[in-house]
């Protein structure tokens, strides 16, 4: 187990380097070896030297699991030329949605399916549960899912400040800004936030219970999340860093799946639209300061909620029907 715990280790860096990077570009210009970048190298280069290990002796995952997160590792170094020669012809970048940073989201995701598919096949004889590194793993993939949300999260409270005029963003970055609005959220609509939180967070969910067959552990994961995001916040707020809005109400999506115990199509409404009221009535109250939302988008978040958990057991019942039809 001592394996898969760096390599915990090295996703943790990774997330505390993500997480430190997106604060940094509210404050600063892009910078090539800025400390984000440094320690998400870090990161980077532990995860290189344990799936080294196993190009030299297979021994914790098998190969199929190896063999993706290698196509990972490929695809991430892939994405930083690539990023690079983007910011060179289009100058600096202040969104999360870029083309090239999705390469490197989907790298990630890469690396961490193949890392916990290696995980739950070397510990097959240990039932899975929220105890173990399987809720460390699932948050590392949602981390990576809601990432590029974090141009809202921290556009939120940078925008409030800056309309305010209490900006904490160097002179460099506000001599940037034509189109406050626009620039800070990174020119992605509104509707973009709630949609995609839902659709993430509740596929996510959806596939971990039926891979897993545990509701607590998409619960826990989504808490480590959350935690971890407002241990994050602090230190920034000591630091003078910009810090960000959480999506606590991320939790629950999961949570409604637990109390159901089904992943069905109520759990999954139930979850949606008590994820976007209370979000919602957050914005609305300004007991916290979260990115912009309106009323309308309760419908796009209410069907997308309903469709993920119908669209799952549609998948299943086909498996099923495909299983049965094999000759005996």
């Amino acid at each position: 187990m001592k394996y898969y715990r760096l390599w915990v280790i090295a996703f943790l860096l990774k997330f505390i380097g993500s997480a430190w990077d997106a604060s940094y570009h509210f404050k600063y210009l892009f910078e090539e070896y800025s400390i984000p970048h440094i320690v998400n190298t870090l990161g980077f280069a532990l995860g290189a030297i344990l799936l080294f290990q196993e190009w030299r002796q297979t021994k914790h995952m098998d190969r199929f699991s190896r063999n993706l997160i290698t196509i990972g590792y490929a695809l991430f170094l892939i994405g930083i030329p690539l990023d690079f020669t983007y910011h060179i012809a289009y100058g600096i970048d202040l969104t999360t949605w870029s083309p090239t940073h999705f390469i490197y989201y989907i790298a990630t995701d890469i690396m961490i399916f193949g890392v916990w598919r290696g995980y739950f096949i070397f510990s097959r004889d240990v039932k899975p549960t929220w105890k173990s590194m399987h809720t460390w793993f699932a948050m590392f993939l949602l981390e990576c899912f809601m990432f590029p949300n974090m141009q809202q999260e921290n556009g939120a409270i940078s925008y409030n400040q800056y309309i305010h005029g209490k900006s904490i963003a160097s002179k460099e970055i506000l001599d940037l800004i034509s189109d406050p609005a626009s620039q800070i959220f990174g020119g992605i609509p509104e509707w973009v936030y709630p949609i995609y939180s839902v659709i993430m967070v509740a596929a996510l969910t959806v596939i971990i219970i039926r891979i897993y067959r545990d509701f607590s552990i998409p619960v826990a994961a989504a808490a480590l999340y959350i935690l971890l995001r407002f241990v994050g916040k602090t230190i920034f707020f000591a630091v003078g860093y910009p810090t960000s809005y959480v999506p606590i109400t991320i939790i629950l999506i999961p949570l409604c799946f637990f109390i159901f115990k089904k992943t069905n199509w109520v759990a999954g409404l139930t979850g949606s639209l008590a994820y976007f009221l209370v979000l919602f009535a957050i914005n609305r109250s300004g007991i916290l300061i979260t990115p912009p939302l309106v009323i309308w988008e309760l419908v796009p978040v209410a069907i997308i909620g309903t469709l993920v958990p119908v669209l799952n057991s549609q998948i299943k019942r086909i498996q099923l029907w495909h299983k049965n039809k094999q000759p005996a």
